[in-house]
């Protein structure tokens, strides 16, 4: 990661030396600065991450800052805040867009107007994982109802998810299909609820922090998660199967700016911000990483605890794939009710599935 920014920066310095000397001046609200013209002024950007400090996204996003500060002569700097220090983790994109952030890392809205961005996962799931994030740009472009969702902010990358999929953990059966699942109990996000029932199985969305004592306990038959929580979470100590539903959405606009940051920004500084190669290096960064973990993460289980890896036959994974549309229906009814194309996003989803 450190290597591919190193050589993006390097390139991009050597083709934009000039872009550096910008001959305005911006005030901002929410960074401090120094200097009295744009040349010296320095602006220090508040950044609100919700993964830890340790996590591989907060990390790609260092490098990334990193390399906006160099290529800037350090004229931008970032203070980062992780685990939602800075702000409410239930109102993110309300306190950035109030100016708490600079950037932040939104996952979650205290208000309504959001009911896609609310329900990106679901809404964009099972697309093919080597174009999570090209999809992404392609399905904002397709579909501008998505960017007026964030019209009140500056969208920098698509890194709403990491790399990575949703996979089926179960504690005693192996599931080769959505057949198997009949009868079982999976825990799972309340984003795929209608999923799991579209498979014969009872969804339960109790808080996470109970899960897996109720594993234990076999009041749940298994869960449906990222793989990497086997050895995050040491899910593999009580889930011996695991089921390669392969269930990934699109990265998505993740990381945003505070409008009235942006716009003191002087137009150079704009330029070093969304450079277009310091970006797309962060995004891969933050799919291979993610994917990484989870080949990872299985093979410390399977080392440990012996756990068995099923991968669903085509005409299975299909099945898989069948019922997760059929289960975005209720979805798309609400998008459509509220004067958006819902089954337009979705058969759109569902073609580039297919790929």
């Amino acid at each position: 990661m450190k290597k591919a920014f190193a050589f993006v920066l390097a390139l991009a310095m050597a083709l934009s030396l000039a872009a550096c000397g910008g001959s305005s001046s911006a005030a901002t609200d929410s960074g401090s600065a120094s200097g009295d013209g744009s040349a010296d002024k320095v602006y220090k950007l508040k950044v609100s991450l919700e993964p830890s400090e340790s996590n591989f996204m907060a990390e790609n996003w260092r490098e990334w800052a990193e390399a906006v500060k160099e290529k800037s002569n350090g004229r931008l700097d970032f203070q980062f805040y992780y685990d939602n220090t800075l702000v409410d983790p239930n109102a993110q994109y309300q306190q950035l867009v109030a100016g708490i952030a600079d950037i932040c890392d939104v996952h979650r809205y205290a208000s309504d107007g959001f009911v896609i961005s609310e329900n990106w996962k679901l809404l964009t799931a099972g697309i093919p994982a080597d174009q999570q994030v090209s999809l992404s740009y392609q399905f904002l472009d397709e579909f501008p109802e998505i960017a007026d969702e964030f019209k009140n902010v500056k969208i920098l990358a698509h890194t709403y998810s990491g790399g990575g999929a949703y996979q089926l953990l179960t504690t005693k059966k192996e599931v080769h299909s959505p057949a198997d699942m009949s009868g079982m109990t999976i825990w799972c996000e309340a984003d795929w609820n209608d999923f799991i029932m579209a498979c014969g199985a009872t969804p339960v969305n109790t808080p996470f922090s109970e899960v897996y004592s109720s594993l234990q306990k076999n009041m749940y038959d298994g869960l449906m998660i990222a793989a990497e929580t086997l050895q995050s979470c040491n899910f593999a100590e009580v889930c011996k199967y695991i089921t390669m539903i392969d269930f990934c959405y699109m990265s998505g606009p993740g990381h945003l700016m505070n409008m009235n940051t942006w716009n003191s920004l002087p137009e150079d500084l704009q330029a070093i911000i969304t450079d277009p190669e310091l970006i797309a290096t962060l995004e891969a960064a933050n799919h291979d990483d993610g994917f990484n973990l989870e080949a990872s993460s299985i093979a410390w289980a399977q080392e440990k605890y012996g756990t068995t890896v099923v991968e669903p036959t085509d005409e299975a994974r299909q099945q898989f794939l069948d019922l997760l549309t059929q289960a975005k229906g209720t979805l798309a009814k609400k998008l459509d009710d509220q004067g958006l194309p819902g089954t337009e996003m979705v058969n759109t989803v569902a073609e580039w599935s297919a790929q």
